[in-house]
């Protein structure tokens, strides 16, 4: 069972993953998306698991400007330029750069079409494909909150007032239960259509149940029986 929390490393904000495990120390790492995973020993409770992270805070705050910084370098190093591979929903495709009147992209058959006015423009290309990246993790989003929200109407769920997409690194998705409003980070677009309906599961659960108890994991285990393995799935690198 695991549970999720926030932090204070210094001056920044941290989401932390604990999970319980068959170990004898606690242990701390750092994600690429920018959040912490803590395992620790059952007998040992989450506030000792706080105070070690917060001793090592000087080498997790480098760390997590490291991950962070190898995430940016990883986008910058795009050059959208034949033959340059991207991962769509969990499947590789090669990109083909076409000059054409009218600005746009599509993927079929494994190759990303991309169809700009001027091939040599980095930036129309840059815009192109990202216009086309946010519409369409955006479509698939909202179709699984189409899916999904009935399955928790029956509960008293009320619908999402607003659904936000954002290049949110420290979270997958979020749920603000009081104003109505579901947010999820664009960097689902590279994960594969189960993982994101997982993720819709997940944050539609806490417009039920706040927090990551045992009775909130039983809500996601009702509709996506599999959670387990679709969450480390999800969080591998």
């Amino acid at each position: 069972m695991s549970s999720f929390r926030k932090i204070f490393l210094g001056d920044r904000e941290v989401v932390i993953e604990f999970e319980r495990k068959r170990i004898k120390n606690i242990n701390v790492r750092v994600r690429r998306d920018g959040t912490l995973y803590c395992s620790l020993p059952y007998y040992a409770s989450v506030k000792e698991a706080e105070s070690f992270i917060v001793s090592k805070k000087e080498y997790l705050l480098n760390a997590l400007v490291s991950a962070v910084n190898d995430e940016k370098s990883k986008s910058l190093s795009r050059s959208f330029t034949d033959g340059e591979t991207f991962v769509v929903f969990g499947k590789s495709y090669t990109l083909q750069v076409l000059r054409a009147p009218k600005n746009l992209c599509r993927a079929e058959n494994g190759i990303i079409t991309l169809e700009v006015t001027d091939p040599s423009n980095y930036r129309t290309k840059y815009m192109t494909y990202e216009k086309w990246r946010r519409s369409c993790l955006r479509s698939i989003v909202v179709n699984y909150c189409n899916e999904i929200f009935p399955l928790f109407a029956r509960k008293g769920v009320q619908p999402p007032q607003k659904i936000t997409l954002g290049e949110y690194r420290s979270f997958w998705g979020e749920c603000f239960a009081k104003r109505g409003e579901l947010k999820f980070s664009y960097r689902l677009f590279e994960k594969e259509p189960e993982l994101i309906r997982y993720v819709v599961v997940h944050e539609f659960a806490h417009f039920l149940v706040p927090d990551h108890s045992a009775r909130f994991w039983a809500v996601v285990a009702e509709i996506v029986p599999d959670y387990k393995e679709l969450r480390k799935r999800l969080n591998a690198k």
